[in-house]
């Protein structure tokens, strides 16, 4: 018997010694468990609150963006029909 590495024999279309081959769910359990050793970054009450007051802000300017864009509409239709309604067209005011 020889002495040093044993080496078998290669798959077709390898380029690394099979003996030196991880298997996929290896490394993906390597991978796991470094996730979960990760340092977390701490959420702050801070952190939070002001996001909490971004997403608060944004809605309420949504929400007047479409209570605003309903009044011109009303007001566009009114004026619309009042046009119409004493016989002028609208388009030549």
């Amino acid at each position: 018997m020889a002495c040093g590495p044993i080496h078998r024999r290669r798959a077709p279309g390898r380029s690394i010694d099979v003996g030196y081959a991880f298997s996929h769910e290896t490394v993906f359990a390597a991978l796991r468990l470094a996730a979960m050793k990760r340092e977390r970054e701490p959420s702050s009450k801070a952190y939070r609150q002001d996001r909490f007051e971004n997403t608060e802000r944004a809605a309420k300017e949504t929400i007047e963006a479409e209570q605003r864009a309903r009044r011109e509409k009303t007001k566009r239709l009114k004026e619309l029909r009042l046009a119409q309604q004493s016989g002028q067209d609208p388009a030549t005011k």
